[in-house]
């Protein structure tokens, strides 16, 4: 136990007594109020000192060939300006007596909400069971789409859902996900929100993982008296901390410990913020930390302790985007965080590109940087493979990096995300003759990122040359139910006469059953027709294979939720069902089912989107 700063404190009940005392006691000593609402607009900041790596760096100039400072800082998401609160698609004027606070929300449907009916005809045993089973942590777009818009329709709540329980749960599982704009829209739609302690929570979490510690501090002050339990007691500590007054912190954590609520990180990093400055003072190592709290991301920060390399092993993406985001990580840990933060939804990808051009390599590295890709890590390889494109003039250099980069990504399950920070230079390569060998991965990378425009010249380019180049007419063809999917204007001919022509093509291909199965489930499923013929092909090979599928319970209560439109219903019926893997690793059964399903609720975009992602994912 580090007590340096608490020499002198007498262990006994007295002591332990005198501290649950004293505590609330420094709330008057603050000058806060518990009993007044606490605005979320953006407070004055407690500015620590300038060596400490809080205060937001200046924007980096336009690339000179050498790394620049990462602007990972982003907006505060919390002091946003965001929609009025809804309700069933109004603004209502109700007194907070009339209010429930469950049925708070911010979309309407002509924002992309479920409409105040949404839980008509749902008991509330299916919500209270299955809303906290949703996957935050998916990297499907649309699935998180949908997840959003599930939690920000306000909405007729159930009978027999206990009150306020709703409310937070949502408010939690947005702060999850990374949605930090989504937690400020719906806590500012929350009538009564101060009197709700778990909502309370969500917003210091929220504010300790986006670096707002003024505001997290003024909750700790302002909830101390009446919230006595350790985290708000250890809230309070690290505030007394960072606000100079040490003693008092370290008499805080000794009185936890005594109280059997020990925790060994949460005292090195106390330590390390009270002691700044003191001569011959060493950092801490922090030797593992698996599963950090905000408040230990939000400490390490500020105490400028570097993060062990087992705190990636988090999977939750608000988390993930602290890391990114945080200067006292190596850059490999703020890579791959920040990496599996923009795939969930969490982080943006301009954060993304300017971490990877601020990662520093040798000149023979960036000199051969199709070599060294090869020994380096996936987010690494990337890295030096952006780092390689932005100094390339050459398009045809800079198409070879692309190629790569889109290629690893592949291998990883990072296309998509691959493909967005890669568009700024994939947009600046001119669609030409010599590079045509180029335009099936390029047409693929702007069809996944809805860039349809920039995907037309290079369609153009590769009809051209299929028709002299057997193989390119391959690509062509393997494309076209790709194209078709994505909603592209010039694959509109394609249709379902083609699949035969299709499958020729392919077949010989490794995986091709498996794309074919992958292809023809979603086709299916958006009310294509897909002939006998096709399924006969793929009859030879296995006939059984292990399938990953929802409780049988799920499946069935899916069928009747959708055909009986119950709308809530079947979207968290349908995200519980695809799980963390989403889409890309669904099983064609699975993701039938469940396409067909929204379709019939009328998400026809939302489908279609999810379609995509699946057979990007299989290799199309």
């Amino acid at each position: 136990m580090l007590v340096s700063h608490a020499k002198g404190v007498r262990r006994s009940s007295l002591s332990v007594l005198l501290a649950v005392c004293l505590l609330p006691g420094a709330v008057f000593a603050q000058g806060e109020t518990s009993g007044a609402p606490l605005d979320l607009s953006a407070p004055i900041r407690l500015e620590p000192p300038a060596q400490d790596g809080i205060s937001q760096p200046a924007r980096p100039a336009p690339y000179s060939g050498q790394p620049a400072q990462p602007v990972l800082n982003e907006v505060d998401p919390l002091d946003a300006s965001t929609s009025q609160p809804v309700i069933g698609g109004v603004v209502e004027a109700q007194t907070l007596e009339t209010v429930s606070p469950d049925v708070a929300g911010v979309l309407s449907e002509a924002e992309g909400g479920f409409g105040y009916a949404m839980w008509q005809g749902t008991q509330a045993r299916v919500i209270e069971h299955l809303l906290p089973q949703i996957p935050v942590t998916t990297a499907s777009p649309a699935m998180r789409d949908l997840m959003r818009s599930l939690l920000l329709t306000g909405a007729e709540v159930p009978e027999g859902v206990a009150p306020g329980s709703l409310i937070s749960l949502r408010a939690g599982l947005l702060s999850a996900m990374g949605d930090f704009v989504g937690v400020k829209s719906l806590l500012n739609a929350v009538p009564g929100r101060v009197g709700n302690p778990d909502l309370l929570r969500v917003e210091v979490d929220t504010r300790f993982l986006t670096g707002d510690v003024a505001r997290a501090c003024q909750l700790a002050h302002a909830n101390i008296q009446e919230q006595r339990s350790t985290y708000w007691q250890q809230a309070f500590i690290f505030c007394q901390a960072l606000e100079g007054d040490g003693t008092a912190a370290m008499l805080g954590i000794s009185l936890l410990e005594e109280l059997g609520a020990a925790d060994p990180v949460f005292t090195k990093l106390v330590d390390a913020l009270v002691r700044q400055g003191e001569p011959n003072f060493k950092q801490p190592v922090i030797d593992s930390l698996s599963d950090p709290t905000p408040l230990h991301l939000a400490l390490a920060r500020v105490a400028k302790v570097q993060l062990p390399s087992d705190v990636i092993a988090s999977n939750r993406p608000g988390v993930l985007r602290a890391i990114a985001i945080s200067p006292n990580a190596s850059p490999e840990l703020r890579l791959e965080a920040a990496e599996r933060a923009e795939v969930a939804g969490a982080l943006s990808v301009d954060a993304l590109r300017q971490l990877y051009a601020s990662i520093s390599f040798s000149e023979d590295e960036l000199k051969n940087p199709l070599t060294h890709a090869a020994q380096r890590s996936g987010p690494m390889s990337r890295a030096l493979l952006y780092r390689a494109t932005l100094m390339q003039t050459v398009p045809a250099a800079q198409a070879e990096a692309l190629h790569r980069a889109l290629e690893l990504a592949r291998l990883g399950g990072r296309y998509a995300s691959t493909a967005r920070a890669f568009l700024p230079q994939l947009s600046r390569i001119p669609p030409t003759q010599d590079l045509a060998w180029f335009a099936p991965e390029a047409i693929r990378a702007f069809l996944i990122t809805s860039r349809h425009a920039d995907a037309s010249p290079w369609f153009d380019l590769l009809k051209t040359v299929a028709g002299r180049d057997p193989k390119m007419a391959g690509e062509l063809a393997s494309l076209m139910p790709v194209a078709r999917l994505s909603g592209f204007a010039g694959a509109s001919q394609w249709t379902m006469e083609q699949m035969n022509a299709w499958w020729a093509v392919v077949k010989d291909t490794e995986g091709a059953r498996d794309k074919a199965v992958t292809l023809a489930a979603t086709l299916e499923a958006l009310g294509e027709f897909v002939p006998d013929d096709m399924w006969v092909e793929l009859v030879a090979g296995t006939s059984h294979t292990a399938l990953q599928a929802p409780y049988p319970s799920h499946w069935f209560l899916l069928n009747s939720a959708s055909s009986h439109a119950r709308v809530g219903e079947t979207v968290l019926l349908s995200l519980v069902g695809l799980g963390d893997g989403g889409p890309a690793r669904a099983d064609p059964i699975v993701l039938h089912h469940v396409l067909r399903a929204l379709r019939n609720i009328g998400l026809e975009r939302q489908v279609r989107a999810m379609a995509l992602e699946a057979v990007v994912a299989a290799g199309l």
